[in-house]
């Protein structure tokens, strides 16, 4: 019977760093970011009603910035997105399930997700507020309040984090990455093979 263990964390917390350290303990790591990416292709012309053609870069694709400073600063907004965008991304991640015996979702928005379920364990990255504003301001570009509206739309989320099925383990991420592999291959050597 395949393994299925989910990922996840708040903005900047180094979900993309833990996963490659899952990686590398042999599982296969289904990167949802890159299937929402995929999504919003999918979904572009859907998209351009919803928001205008502001969103569109030169070459007529979706500019993720763009499209993020206007549905990350209203939560209706966001909601609208979500609505476009997530069933076609849901379907892809369940095409994506069953390819390995070992596989880890990685989601930042994974506890709102139908797939949890079927999780035997979810790792939950932790890091330092100053660290995660330090990553979006070099990684994003993000100032401090763009920052802070990204964290804000995540808060929800971590109401909806399992009370005991699948069960949830924090992991904390604070630039040592030698620290983050010791505890993550700690938390697997548990899981049956």
């Amino acid at each position: 019977m395949a393994t299925i263990i989910g990922l996840t964390g708040g903005y900047c917390a180094g979900k993309n760093e833990a996963a490659l350290c899952i990686e590398e303990s042999g599982f296969r790591v289904i990167d949802v970011d890159k299937l929402g990416h995929k999504a919003l292709e999918l979904k572009t012309e859907a998209l351009v009603r919803a928001f205008g053609r502001g969103i569109l870069n030169p070459r007529g694709e979706i500019d993720r910035r763009a499209l993020g400073a206007i549905v990350f600063a209203d939560p209706e907004t966001l909601r609208r997105h979500e609505a476009i965008v997530h069933p076609a991304m849901l379907g892809l991640l369940d095409e994506e399930l069953g390819f390995s015996p070992r596989t880890c979702i990685n989601a930042a928005l994974l506890y709102r997700f139908p797939q949890l379920e079927r999780c035997a364990l979810v790792l939950e990255i932790k890091a330092p507020l100053l660290i995660r504003y330090r990553r979006a301001r070099q990684r994003d570009g993000l100032g401090p309040i763009a920052f802070l509206q990204r964290i804000a739309s995540q808060r929800p989320l971590w109401k909806l984090r399992p009370r005991d099925r699948p069960p949830v383990v924090f992991i904390r991420n604070a630039n040592n990455r030698q620290a983050l592999r010791s505890r993550i291959e700690k938390t697997l050597a548990g899981l049956d093979p």
